[in-house]
């Protein structure tokens, strides 16, 4: 099979998995929806992907690889280390309360296969460090526990606005908020 039908037959399932998330859920993820959906057999599907959890798991790499692009490009512009995190903090909200990647976050971890455990864990861990760096140029002494703080306020901001919260008032809040939380602490 040509390389390029199967890149496009590859992107077209993973496309119809994140549609049926969106529309229904991750539960109503099965290969037998997606076949419906692509118009492909059941066992082609699995020509492509090994299990409905390679797919949910081949999602969440695509989704974790696109947030660190777009973070790597937008934070090469800047020099300062503090512009870095408010710019971090902005991209990031941006793209987890983004509809159509806000239900990646539905796909449990735990349900995934073990090796695509370990590769998501590594691409957590770079997108993490693209806000340690800036953060201990700031001389903040334990940058990686404050990186944690500083996601998990940017994870409760997605959550507010995913409830109806106004994603223009969250952002400012929340830049502010962590701008304030890293200049009040002391190296």
């Amino acid at each position: 099979m040509p390389s390029n039908l199967r890149d496009d037959r590859q992107e077209l399932i993973l496309a119809k998995a994140q549609f049926v998330i969106c529309e229904h859920g991750v539960e109503a993820v099965t290969m037998a929806e997606l076949a419906q959906q692509t118009g492909l057999s059941r066992p082609a599907i699995y020509q492509y992907f090994s299990s409905r959890e390679h797919i949910l798991a081949e999602l969440v790499i695509n989704e974790m690889a696109d947030l660190s692009n777009i973070l790597d490009e937008r934070l090469a512009v800047f020099e300062d280390p503090a512009e870095q995190v408010r710019v971090w903090v902005h991209y990031t909200l941006a793209h987890l309360s983004n509809p159509e990647h806000r239900s990646i976050r539905e796909i449990s971890i735990s349900a995934l296969p073990e090796d695509s455990r370990g590769v998501i864990r590594a691409m957590h861990g770079y997108f993490m460090s693209s806000l340690i760096d800036p953060l201990t140029k700031m001389g903040i002494s334990d940058a990686s526990r404050m990186c944690h703080l500083v996601f998990a306020s940017v994870a409760e901001a997605a959550k507010r606005i995913d409830a109806g919260g106004e994603f223009v008032y969250e952002a400012a809040s929340l830049e502010k908020f962590a701008m304030a939380s890293i200049g009040g602490v002391s190296a």
